[in-house]
Parts: C-alpha cells; sequence; structure tokens
C-alpha cells in the first residue's frame, strides 16, 4: 500500500500522464517524499494554538531558502486569512482513506479549525504555486476528508481546502455526484501506473 499525502495526491491527479509517471517514478526508486511545507504546516498549528513566537521560529529553520521563503509567504497568506480569527484552534487529528485494490493510501491532514454561526469548519491548506489548483479538485479534496474523517472527533465539522495560491476558499458545496467518480478513477489510474513502474 502507497501512502500519499492528500496535497500530493492532488497534485498527481493534476499532472498530466506524463509528468504523473515521471513522479511516481521518482518516488519509487527514491527515499520517498520530501515535504516541502512541513514547516509551514507545523507553524499554522502553533499559531492556532497561540504560540505565535514559536510559529515564526519555525518558519526561519529551513537552510534552503528558497523553502524558507516559500513556506514564509504562504503563512503570510494564511495569517492574513485567518491568524485573527478569535475561534481559530489547532487540529491533530489523523485518518487515511484507502484503496485497496489499487493500493494506494490517502492522508488528509487538516491544520486547523474555526467557528462561524456556531459551525466548526476544518480547513486543509494548499500552498503548492504549480499545479494550480481546479474547483474540481477543491471538491475531491472536501470529498476526502469527509469520507476519511466521517467517524472521528471532527466529523460532525464542515471541511473546507484554502487555497493560498488564488485565494480560493473550496467546501463541500462543491462537491457534485461525479467528485466521488473523480476520486475512484483518479486512484485506479494511479494505482495502475505504480504496478507497471
Amino acid at each position: 500500500m502507497m501512502k500519499f499525502s492528500m496535497n500530493t495526491f492532488l497534485k498527481l491527479c493534476l499532472l498530466d500522464t506524463g509528468e504523473k509517471i515521471s513522479e511516481l517514478q521518482k518516488r519509487l526508486n527514491g527515499p520517498g517524499g520530501y515535504d516541502f511545507y512541513k514547516p509551514l504546516q507545523r507553524a499554522v498549528r502553533l499559531h492556532s494554538a497561540g504560540e505565535h513566537k514559536k510559529a515564526l521560529e519555525v518558519l526561519e529553520a529551513p537552510v534552503n531558502p528558497t523553502e524558507r521563503k516559500h513556506n514564509q509567504d504562504a503563512f503570510e497568506k494564511f495569517r492574513t486569512r485567518f491568524g485573527n480569527v478569535r475561534t481559530l484552534y489547532p487540529v491533530d487529528e489523523k485518518g487515511s482513506l484507502k484503496f485497496t485494490s489499487d493500493g494506494i493510501e490517502i492522508l488528509p491532514d487538516p491544520l486547523f479549525e474555526i467557528t462561524k454561526g456556531g459551525i466548526r469548519q476544518v480547513y486543509c491548506l494548499w500552498p503548492t504555486q504549480s499545479p494550480e489548483l481546479t474547483q474540481r479538485y477543491g471538491a475531491v479534496a472536501c470529498y476526502i476528508m469527509r469520507s476519511t474523517f466521517k467517524n472521528h472527533p471532527i466529523g460532525n465539522a464542515g471541511f473546507y481546502l484554502a487555497d493560498l495560491i488564488s485565494g480560493r476558499i473550496y467546501s463541500e458545496k462543491q462537491i457534485t455526484n461525479n467528485t466521488s467518480l473523480i476520486l475512484s478513477s483518479d486512484a485506479a489510474s494511479i494505482g495502475s501506473i505504480i504496478k507497471q513502474i
């Protein structure tokens, strides 16, 4: 069973077939995917817990200047949009969505929640500049979160994906009758490529 973070899975879905094969070959031949945005994820959780100074220290830590800048820029976009919300809290729920016959496991990683109009809203973030996130895959992300966490303590919340690049927020309202079909078709396609490499 090959494990993918939800964002890595979405990125693969958004690539054309040639790029998808190339990315999967790199992953299979290398030590596994490098989480470029791990400092962002840690910083968002720390900021959401009120640990603002520690969040900034985490963002300063990467030695690679490109990595440091991308993480800091993404964090600033998060902070501008959500940083001053009074009901901001960190989320650290783990779960996975398995496609056993395709040999794939998707791991969404919700980072924070806010309460709006008495309703909990749980968020994942999309900080990736390329490929560009589409509404279709914003909906797929929300569907993955809903499917993963339906029996978890956060299952009564609404699930959202905030695209830090475009500024758009995707919710479960974007899910259509085709969303589950798109997801299962992509999982089958990626699983098939993995078996053939």
